[in-house]
């Protein structure tokens, strides 16, 4: 009896196990992994243009860095104060939004009683007004979450810190580690490579996500929909989640455009200027600023925000495709590696 065993069958037992320890390890230390994450997405996108500052200025590079930090601490506490302080306004400040609910409530009703349907369990008028009514103290309840949230803000940027001060460790722990110029040169050149491709990559996005707000902040105030600058900075946000992001926003602004306009006119104009704006994004903007550099195809990008939310929810849905990224030019770079990338970049012709 043979009992020689398979070389390929262990090779891919071990690959599997190894794999399923790391989806184990991103769920478990979660808490401890996404700061992280977020701290590195940060640093890369950051690091050119600090050194470009470093450059033209002469400060010292700590300094520097706690200045760069402190602002996007100041910029990411005002939009998260912006968005509940417009979300509480939205609610108090729109009382049309009961009498559109009581229209809506009569409308449906009368539509499935004519089908023998027993409507008082499926609506509830009075339940709706309260629900509308009592959004506020709901988003009260949302604060004690703030707590977590901040202090997860400020252990990402402290990680942020020290990613960036010491910059330098790895590229000296690679000239000890490898005395190899071949292969120090290769390696230099695929660290070079990754940082330019990620950082462009970020600082365009970032760019791209402005100009997506800007675009429609201009459609919605053209089209008379209150709040205008609250919805271009959700939206702005939410295109950052590739496909569930966009979906997510439609539905939304045509809603509240629905529930707040006459007619299905404004709800329509409301998704066409939506979807107007990505046009932009995808034809012009996107090959414009970010180019086809990381050039993920459809399928990786859908995976990685899928599987992201899954294991780290919404922070992994924005930051699973950066990573994808990252690996598709590690494998990118060895030749027995390579042919596994053309399953995450876009097919070429021959």
């Amino acid at each position: 009896m043979d009992r020689s065993v398979n070389p390929r069958l262990v090779k891919f037992t071990v690959g599997l196990f190894l794999f399923c320890l790391i989806i184990f390890i991103l769920i478990v230390a979660r808490d401890f992994l996404v700061p992280i994450a977020w701290a590195l997405l940060i640093s890369l996108a950051s690091l050119p243009f600090l050194e470009k500052i470093h450059q033209k200025i002469k400060i010292r590079w700590g300094l520097l860095i706690l200045i760069h930090l402190s602002l996007l601490m100041l910029i990411t506490l005002g939009i998260f104060t912006f968005l509940f302080t417009e979300v509480k306004q939205i609610i108090i400040n729109s009382p049309e939004l009961d009498t559109k609910i009581a229209q809506i409530d009569q409308t449906m009703a009368s539509i499935l009683s004519r089908y023998g349907i027993d409507t008082d369990e499926l609506f509830n008028l009075k339940s709706l007004t309260k629900r509308l009514s009592d959004f506020s103290a709901f988003l009260f309840q949302v604060v004690g979450n703030v707590g977590h949230v901040f202090g997860d803000i400020v252990l990402t940027l402290i990680y942020s810190f020290f990613i960036l001060f010491y910059k330098d460790i790895l590229g000296r722990f690679i000239q000890m580690k490898y005395r190899d110029e071949e292969r120090l040169h290769r390696i230099q050149e695929l660290s070079d490579n990754s940082l330019s491709i990620i950082s462009n990559y970020l600082g365009g996005t970032l760019i791209m996500t402005i100009l997506m707000g800007v675009i429609i902040y201009i459609s919605l105030l053209l089209l008379g929909i209150k709040y205008a600058i609250f919805w271009a900075v959700f939206a702005a946000i939410l295109n950052l989640i590739p496909y569930i992001g966009n979906a997510l926003a439609l539905v939304a602004l045509a809603g509240y455009a629905f529930l707040t306009k006459d007619g299905l006119f404004y709800p329509a104009m409301a998704v066409g200027a939506l979807v107007f704006a990505n046009a932009i994004q995808e034809n012009i903007l996107r090959p414009l600023i970010v180019g086809d550099r990381l050039s993920l195809n459809a399928l990786t990008v859908f995976l990685s925000v899928i599987v992201g939310g899954i294991i780290w929810g919404v922070s992994g849905m924005i930051l699973f495709m950066p990573m994808a990224g990252i690996i598709k030019i590690i494998l990118e770079s060895k030749e027995s590696t390579r042919p596994y990338s053309l399953f995450f970049g876009e097919p070429k012709s021959p």
